[in-house]
């Protein structure tokens, strides 16, 4: 008597399968834009100006110069699109069922049995 790997009975058989779905995804894309100065480039002009005594600074105590720069930009966004799918109730017509090995060949065509003809 041929002894059964016990392991092999416990495995899970299955039939892949594979679906294709053709979609048109949309996602709004928000894009804020922002700033960010770059290292600043100091240029001396001039010699500085040294002055005896105690000199009263003229200009807004820890003030800041503010000028404005306009550039038009274009944003290349990359994004990518996924899915997750999920399956609904399962549902099957049974056909027959046997002790027999019906599983080894359900796939395969059978040969057309050639019709018998009575001489005429």
């Amino acid at each position: 008597m041929a002894m059964l790997n016990e392991g092999a009975l416990n495995e899970v058989q299955t039939c892949p399968a594979v679906g294709y779905q053709s979609a048109s995804i949309c996602v709004p894309v928000t894009v804020t834009p922002y700033a960010q100065a770059g290292n600043t480039t100091t240029k001396c002009c001039g010699n500085p100006v040294v002055t005896p005594g105690r000199e009263i600074c003229g200009g807004l105590k820890n003030g800041s110069c503010v000028f404005t720069i306009t550039q038009d930009i274009c944003v290349a966004v990359p994004v990518e699109f996924g899915a997750i799918a999920t399956v609904g109730d399962s549902y099957v017509n049974c056909n027959d069922a046997s002790a027999q090995d019906i599983c080894t060949d359900c796939g395969t065509i059978q040969p057309a049995i050639d019709p018998i003809v009575p001489n005429a």
